[in-house]
């Protein structure tokens, strides 16, 4: 079935054509996702999801394939003797929430990571942890965009743990000959 525009819309003249499943309004996808949402928790989508993973303290499966995803785009190979996404980040990430967070902003990191990971299935249809490097690049390039604000506090946020997993491994301390104590 097609429908006239009776206006501009997003740079479409007027009187132009389309299908009705070309344009995909904000308001739409929003909907959508609240809808998912309510039948992932009819359903106890959410708490298998939120299981912590055999050996974990609290990620879930899913959450450290983000994690791991993640740490491979922001610690790329060649600038230290490891890269990130080796299954070494996500262990440490999770110890660092379990141990060294706060308890109360535990959940909400948890909640960006599933917003992460299931957020860029309706934008590029495919789970964040399943999306090629240069595809992961672009979608935490966007996160780290000034705009919206929200988004880059989630981003910062991201970064910041996983940087503090990433950076306390003994090879990456060693290679930028880092040392505590006293320097008498």
């Amino acid at each position: 079935m097609r429908n006239r525009l009776p206006t501009l819309v997003m740079g479409i003249p007027r009187d132009t054509e389309v299908g009705m499943g070309t344009l995909v309004s904000r308001r739409s996808l929003l909907l959508s996702g609240v809808a998912a949402g309510g039948l992932l928790a009819a359903g106890g989508g959410i708490r298998w999801a939120r299981q912590p993973a055999a050996g974990a303290l609290v990620l879930s499966q899913p959450e450290h394939e983000v994690v791991e995803a993640a740490a491979r785009v922001l610690f790329p190979p060649g600038f230290f003797p490891v890269s990130g996404g080796d299954g070494k980040t996500a262990p440490e990430v999770d110890r660092i929430l379990a141990q060294v967070i706060d308890p109360r902003a535990v959940a909400p990191f948890r909640t960006m990571l599933g917003a992460l990971e299931w957020g860029t299935l309706v934008s590029r249809g495919n789970r964040f942890s399943q999306l090629t490097p240069a595809e992961a690049t672009h979608v935490l390039d966007v996160w780290g965009s000034e705009n919206p604000f929200p988004r880059r506090v989630a981003f910062d946020s991201l970064q910041a743990v996983i940087g503090m997993a990433f950076l306390r491994r003994p090879e990456v301390l060693e290679a930028v000959d880092w040392r505590t104590g006293c320097f008498g």
